[in-house]
């Protein structure tokens, strides 16, 4: 007799197991499960990696901006001779005398953008002026471990005081007006190359440090 409960055999005396379609939809389910779950993985590491590495051209930004604010705030330092400080005040680049590396000689000084990347050139002796303009340079970016960013404009504008009061001076500068400056807002236009992200403007005032 059958025991109460137990499920009733099948004829030959066998239990019905799972048929081979339905393993087969078993199988696909799990597969598509997978696909999901390994697809959600990899955008969110994706998205992860890519703000890591907006965090990091944000900060080299920062660092070439400072790396250039630093020399314009040095415009005129320790330079006693009679033309203006500032040697060529453009909208794009900037040249002046200064002895930024305090070893006692002025050199001039040139920070400009070429293509996507910013420059620095330096001319040592007393007829640098005549040189500076044309002067070759090594590049910022490169310098400051930001080769991942592109820099899409580099601008100066120039006032005549330190404070906000001052007037804002037209460029390129004229020789009185390249006498007038006092402060320099420096920005930067840059976009990553490795995250795609949009371009970003970051900005400082440099005001000089000694004025003439």
């Amino acid at each position: 007799m059958r025991a109460p409960g137990r499920p009733r055999p099948l004829p030959g005396g066998r239990d019905r197991g799972a048929a081979l379609y339905e393993v087969l939809i078993a199988l696909v389910l799990m597969g598509l499960v997978s696909l999901a779950v390994f697809a959600a993985f990899k955008a969110g590491d994706t998205a992860w990696a890519t703000s890591v590495q907006f965090v990091a051209e944000q900060q080299n930004a920062r660092m070439l901006l400072n790396t250039v604010s630093r020399a314009v705030r040095m415009v005129g330092y320790q330079y006693t001779g009679g033309n203006p400080p500032v040697i060529d005040g453009q909208s794009s680049s900037l040249a002046f005398y200064a002895d930024i590396d305090g070893d006692g000689t002025i050199e001039c000084y040139r920070y400009y953008l070429n293509g996507t990347t910013v420059y620095e050139a330096v001319v040592q002796g007393a007829a640098c002026a005549s040189s500076i303009l044309t002067a070759a340079g090594a590049p910022l970016t490169a310098a400051n471990e930001a080769q991942s960013l592109a820099v899409n404009n580099l601008t100066f504008t120039y006032y005549s005081a330190a404070d906000l009061g001052g007037a804002l001076l037209s460029a390129p500068l004229s020789t009185g007006n390249a006498y007038l400056a006092r402060r320099i807002d420096v920005s930067v236009t840059v976009r990553g190359v490795k995250s795609a992200g949009p371009p970003f403007t970051i900005a400082t005032q440099a005001v000089f440090r000694v004025g003439r």
